[in-house]
Protein backbone atom coordinates (compact mmCIF):
# COMPACT_ATOMS: atom_id res chain seq x y z
CA UNK A 1 0.00 0.00 0.00
CA UNK A 2 1.23 3.48 -0.89
CA UNK A 3 -1.14 5.22 1.49
CA UNK A 4 0.52 8.15 3.23
CA UNK A 5 0.87 7.94 6.97
CA UNK A 6 -0.87 10.63 9.01
CA UNK A 7 1.10 13.45 10.59
CA UNK A 8 -0.15 12.42 14.03
CA UNK A 9 1.25 8.93 13.51
CA UNK A 10 4.60 10.32 12.34
CA UNK A 11 4.78 12.59 15.40
CA UNK A 12 3.94 9.57 17.58
CA UNK A 13 6.87 7.72 15.95
CA UNK A 14 9.18 10.62 16.83
CA UNK A 15 7.88 10.62 20.39
CA UNK A 16 8.46 6.86 20.58
CA UNK A 17 11.98 7.46 19.13
CA UNK A 18 11.35 5.25 16.08
CA UNK A 19 13.90 6.08 13.40
CA UNK A 20 11.28 5.31 10.74
CA UNK A 21 9.79 8.73 11.57
CA UNK A 22 12.60 10.40 9.63
CA UNK A 23 11.96 8.33 6.49
CA UNK A 24 8.21 8.90 6.83
CA UNK A 25 8.81 12.65 7.07
CA UNK A 26 11.13 12.56 4.04
CA UNK A 27 8.61 10.59 1.99
CA UNK A 28 5.76 12.92 2.85
CA UNK A 29 7.45 16.37 2.93
CA UNK A 30 11.01 15.96 1.61
CA UNK A 31 10.43 17.61 -1.77
CA UNK A 32 8.75 20.64 -0.20
CA UNK A 33 11.41 20.95 2.52
CA UNK A 34 14.10 20.88 -0.17
CA UNK A 35 12.21 23.35 -2.40
CA UNK A 36 11.98 25.95 0.36
CA UNK A 37 15.70 25.60 1.07
CA UNK A 38 16.55 25.77 -2.63
CA UNK A 39 14.45 28.92 -3.17
CA UNK A 40 16.49 30.64 -0.49
CA UNK A 41 19.93 29.18 -1.19
CA UNK A 42 19.90 28.68 -4.99
CA UNK A 43 22.22 25.72 -4.58
CA UNK A 44 21.21 22.07 -4.87
CA UNK A 45 24.02 20.95 -2.56
CA UNK A 46 23.16 23.53 0.11
CA UNK A 47 19.44 22.71 -0.20
CA UNK A 48 20.15 18.97 0.18
CA UNK A 49 22.30 19.65 3.24
CA UNK A 50 19.59 21.90 4.68
CA UNK A 51 16.99 19.18 4.08
CA UNK A 52 19.09 16.64 5.98
CA UNK A 53 19.70 19.15 8.78
CA UNK A 54 15.94 19.67 8.96
CA UNK A 55 15.36 15.97 9.67
CA UNK A 56 18.05 16.05 12.36
CA UNK A 57 16.51 19.15 13.95
CA UNK A 58 13.04 17.61 13.88
CA UNK A 59 14.42 14.42 15.45
CA UNK A 60 16.19 16.41 18.18
CA UNK A 61 13.19 18.64 18.94
CA UNK A 62 10.42 15.99 19.12
CA UNK A 63 10.23 15.37 22.05
CA UNK A 64 9.96 17.67 23.95
CA UNK A 65 7.93 19.47 21.26
CA UNK A 66 4.81 17.82 19.93
CA UNK A 67 3.76 19.86 16.88
CA UNK A 68 0.12 19.97 15.90
CA UNK A 69 1.04 20.66 12.26
CA UNK A 70 4.07 18.57 11.27
CA UNK A 71 4.26 20.06 7.77
CA UNK A 72 4.41 23.64 9.03
CA UNK A 73 6.85 22.61 11.76
CA UNK A 74 9.26 21.00 9.26
CA UNK A 75 8.96 23.85 6.76
CA UNK A 76 9.66 26.46 9.43
CA UNK A 77 12.78 24.57 10.50
CA UNK A 78 13.93 24.21 6.88
CA UNK A 79 13.31 27.88 6.17
CA UNK A 80 15.16 29.02 9.29
CA UNK A 81 18.12 26.73 8.54
CA UNK A 82 18.24 27.95 4.94
CA UNK A 83 18.19 31.61 6.00
CA UNK A 84 20.98 30.92 8.49
CA UNK A 85 22.98 29.17 5.75
CA UNK A 86 22.24 32.02 3.33
CA UNK A 87 23.64 34.55 5.80
CA UNK A 88 26.72 32.38 6.31
CA UNK A 89 27.22 32.12 2.53
CA UNK A 90 26.78 35.86 2.13
CA UNK A 91 29.37 36.50 4.82
CA UNK A 92 31.72 34.18 2.97
CA UNK A 93 31.15 36.19 -0.26
CA UNK A 94 29.53 33.23 -1.98
CA UNK A 95 26.58 35.21 -3.20
CA UNK A 96 25.02 35.17 -6.67
CA UNK A 97 22.31 37.21 -8.38
CA UNK A 98 19.44 35.22 -6.84
CA UNK A 99 20.97 35.64 -3.38
CA UNK A 100 21.20 39.38 -3.98
CA UNK A 101 17.51 39.20 -4.84
CA UNK A 102 16.89 37.45 -1.52
CA UNK A 103 18.74 40.24 0.27
CA UNK A 104 16.36 42.69 -1.43
CA UNK A 105 13.36 40.69 -0.20
CA UNK A 106 14.70 40.74 3.34
CA UNK A 107 15.28 44.50 3.09
CA UNK A 108 11.70 44.99 1.84
CA UNK A 109 10.28 43.66 5.06
CA UNK A 110 13.10 44.70 7.37
CA UNK A 111 11.22 47.56 9.02
CA UNK A 112 7.89 45.75 9.11
CA UNK A 113 8.51 42.91 11.52
CA UNK A 114 9.22 43.83 15.12
CA UNK A 115 12.09 42.41 17.10
CA UNK A 116 10.78 39.76 19.48
CA UNK A 117 11.80 40.45 23.04
CA UNK A 118 10.15 37.51 24.77
CA UNK A 119 8.01 34.43 24.17
CA UNK A 120 4.72 36.21 24.81
CA UNK A 121 5.69 38.87 22.23
CA UNK A 122 6.58 36.12 19.75
CA UNK A 123 3.21 34.44 20.25
CA UNK A 124 1.36 37.75 19.90
CA UNK A 125 3.30 38.55 16.72
CA UNK A 126 2.36 35.16 15.25
CA UNK A 127 -1.29 35.82 16.05
CA UNK A 128 -1.16 39.27 14.41
CA UNK A 129 0.49 37.90 11.25
CA UNK A 130 -1.91 34.96 11.01
CA UNK A 131 -4.93 37.23 11.41
CA UNK A 132 -3.49 39.65 8.86
CA UNK A 133 -3.04 36.82 6.35
CA UNK A 134 -6.48 35.34 6.98
CA UNK A 135 -8.10 38.76 6.43
CA UNK A 136 -6.45 39.10 3.01
CA UNK A 137 -8.25 37.98 -0.14
CA UNK A 138 -6.91 34.60 -1.26
CA UNK A 139 -4.94 35.96 -4.25
CA UNK A 140 -3.20 38.63 -2.17
CA UNK A 141 -2.45 36.11 0.56
CA UNK A 142 -0.86 33.87 -2.06
CA UNK A 143 1.27 36.75 -3.40
CA UNK A 144 2.40 37.66 0.13
CA UNK A 145 3.29 34.05 1.01
CA UNK A 146 5.09 33.43 -2.28
CA UNK A 147 7.26 36.47 -1.71
CA UNK A 148 7.94 36.42 2.01
CA UNK A 149 7.70 32.74 2.89
CA UNK A 150 8.86 30.99 -0.29
CA UNK A 151 11.12 33.88 -1.41
CA UNK A 152 9.98 33.85 -5.04
CA UNK A 153 10.99 36.69 -7.32
CA UNK A 154 8.44 39.20 -8.61
CA UNK A 155 8.74 37.54 -12.03
CA UNK A 156 7.99 34.09 -10.58
CA UNK A 157 4.98 35.50 -8.72
CA UNK A 158 3.78 37.18 -11.93
CA UNK A 159 3.83 33.82 -13.70
CA UNK A 160 2.30 31.88 -10.81
CA UNK A 161 -0.52 34.37 -10.16
CA UNK A 162 -1.08 35.60 -13.73
CA UNK A 163 -0.48 39.21 -12.75
CA UNK A 164 1.53 42.05 -14.26
CA UNK A 165 4.74 43.26 -12.67
CA UNK A 166 3.12 46.46 -11.43
CA UNK A 167 0.15 44.55 -9.97
CA UNK A 168 2.50 42.32 -7.96
CA UNK A 169 4.71 45.21 -6.80
CA UNK A 170 1.74 47.41 -5.82
CA UNK A 171 0.04 44.53 -3.98
CA UNK A 172 3.23 43.75 -2.05
CA UNK A 173 3.80 47.43 -1.21
CA UNK A 174 0.24 47.86 0.08
CA UNK A 175 0.31 44.64 2.11
CA UNK A 176 3.64 45.58 3.72
CA UNK A 177 2.19 48.98 4.58
CA UNK A 178 -0.96 47.43 6.11
CA UNK A 179 1.04 44.95 8.18
CA UNK A 180 3.39 47.67 9.38
CA UNK A 181 0.40 49.80 10.41
CA UNK A 182 -1.01 46.83 12.32
CA UNK A 183 2.24 46.42 14.27
CA UNK A 184 2.46 50.19 14.89
CA UNK A 185 -1.12 50.24 16.14
CA UNK A 186 -0.27 47.49 18.62
CA UNK A 187 2.90 49.29 19.76
CA UNK A 188 5.40 46.72 18.45
CA UNK A 189 7.12 49.16 16.11
CA UNK A 190 7.19 52.91 15.89
CA UNK A 191 6.67 54.74 12.61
Amino acid sequence: MNEKISDQKIVRHYLDRLESAILETKNKYGKLINLIAYNILCSKDDADECENDTYLNVWNSIPPNEPENLKAYCLRISRNLAIKRYRYNLAQKRDNSKQLSLEKIMEECGDIFPEQSNVSDENEIKIIINKFLMDLPLKKRKVFMLRYWYFLSVKEIMEECKMSKSQVEVALFRMRKLLKEEFEERGYIHG
